[in-house]
């Protein structure tokens, strides 16, 4: 049975063996002080993944264990640098700048950079409202935008305004955070992300998710143009079918009247208008991926 080491492909303690130790030591007479250092190749016993470490010792160098009892101890790095406390969420189905300075901030909280972290958790917060087309105002004023326009609930922009809080005080007043707090605040982040970014593009496809964009309309629409309901008059409710539910009835109204609008600028060729006080329309022809010729 090896020692227990942290594995990072593992995730936690493990069992490791040691596949190569060099050592370094010295030290003063004059004081009585001795020291050495360790340089070793380890392998988790689990998994194989192999790691660098670090380990520094002294003869003054002591711990209590029990009341009467010491034990000389190491100061043990293992590189590369893990994270302590938390998870790295998958960052593939993050936009390109925000997975940039998400893994930034991962690698600071990994060296215990406590500023640098700070800092990276509020330019998270600064870039998801660039990406969510908030860039006018304070960081304040778009956190305040992320609830009013439905992306975060009350509390969750109270959570963020203690991320603005901390970054503000790390940058501009020196002011090193604890690690506890920062742990916390990773959490408040993964959970964040996740819900805004990740969550609707892993459900996508195998779930029916609700359409807000009138994007997300014309490819539901385009979707359900068949090539049986090719020169038939039919109605929208009757293209979408089952699908209609995934619309409120607000939205139908806009993103009809807006299909309208591109209708007569022709800018939609795969419907002309027939009745618009009936929803009634005609299909002109099939969106090329449904379309019934194989040429």
């Amino acid at each position: 049975m090896g020692q227990k080491y942290f594995c990072s492909n593992c995730q936690g303690v493990r069992n490791h063996h040691t596949l190569f130790e060099t050592k370094k030591s010295g030290g003063e007479d004059d004081y009585n002080f001795q020291w050495v250092e360790r340089y070793c190749v380890i392998q988790c016993l689990g998994c194989d993944h192999i790691s660098f470490l670090k380990a520094y010792g002294d003869n003054f160098m002591m711990r209590q264990t029990k009341e009467d009892d010491y034990e000389y101890y190491e100061n043990e790095i293992i590189l590369p640098p893990y994270l302590k406390h938390g998870n790295i969420i998958d960052t593939s189905h993050l936009p390109v700048t925000i997975k940039e300075i998400y893994l930034e901030t991962i690698n600071a909280l990994k060296v215990e950079a406590k500023i640098l972290a700070a800092g990276g958790f509020r330019a998270i917060i600064e870039c998801i409202c660039n990406n969510l087309k908030l860039k006018k105002g304070s960081l304040e004023m778009r956190i305040n935008l992320l609830h009013e326009k439905g992306y975060l609930t009350f509390k969750e922009s109270k959570r963020l305004h203690s991320i603005r809080f901390i970054g503000n005080d790390a940058l501009h007043e020196i002011e090193i955070p604890k690690m506890l707090q920062l742990n916390i605040l990773l959490d408040i982040i993964n959970h964040l992300l996740i819900n805004l970014f990740i969550n609707d593009k892993i459900l996508n496809g195998k779930f029916d998710l609700v359409i807000d964009e009138y994007s997300e309309f014309i490819s539901l629409l385009n979707k359900n143009i068949i090539a049986e309901f090719l020169g038939k008059e039919i109605t929208l409710d009757s293209i979408l079918g089952k699908a209609k539910r995934l619309i409120s009835k607000s939205n139908m109204g806009k993103f009809q009247q807006r299909l309208n609008d591109e209708i007569r600028e022709q800018t939609n060729i795969f419907l002309s208008i027939q009745d618009e006080d009936k929803n009634l329309y005609k299909v002109i022809k099939v969106p090329e991926l449904q379309s019934p010729f194989p040429f």
